[in-house]
């Protein structure tokens, strides 16, 4: 895969979790669960801005961004959604982190991958720590701290 592909591949990506987890966010506001969805729609707002910086990386490096958006599944069980995305998380740090050895020679754009690392490892230890939390004190208690705004 070239570095533009790569980053193709990212934009791609991010939009279409970004979707994903608007989807989610409005599903769980639905369900009276504020809290979860507000942090839920922030996080689709960060990746939506990613794809964004990356299509704009993309146009400054003489490219043209394609349209597209990959699919990603709705879900509504609150564990299973979580869950989701601390495997989808899991398997892209790797990932990110591997393809920085693509960018040594270009600095802005492996900038620009380092802080979708921290920001994807943010994300994964908040997700993963919310699972823990529904392990000791269970699901119904869980869904009654998400509850309200």
């Amino acid at each position: 895969m070239t570095k533009i592909e790569l980053l193709k591949a990212f934009a791609k990506g991010w939009f279409g979790n970004s979707q994903q987890h608007s989807i989610h966010a409005q599903l769980l506001k639905a369900r009276g669960l504020g809290k979860l969805a507000d942090k839920i729609m922030a996080e689709s707002d960060e990746e939506w801005e990613e794809a964004k910086k990356v299509n704009e990386r993309l146009i400054e490096l003489g490219e043209t961004p394609a349209v597209e958006i990959e699919p990603y599944p709705v879900i509504t069980d609150i564990k299973e959604m979580l869950e989701y995305d601390c495997k989808d998380a899991a398997e892209a740090l790797p990932m990110m982190s591997k393809s920085l050895s693509m960018f040594d020679d270009d600095y802005v754009t492996r900038h620009m991958i380092e802080e979708f690392i921290i920001d994807e490892q943010e994300h994964y230890n908040w997700v993963k720590g919310h699972l823990c939390l529904i392990e000791q004190i269970g699901i119904e208690n869980y869904i009654i701290e998400m509850l309200g705004d």
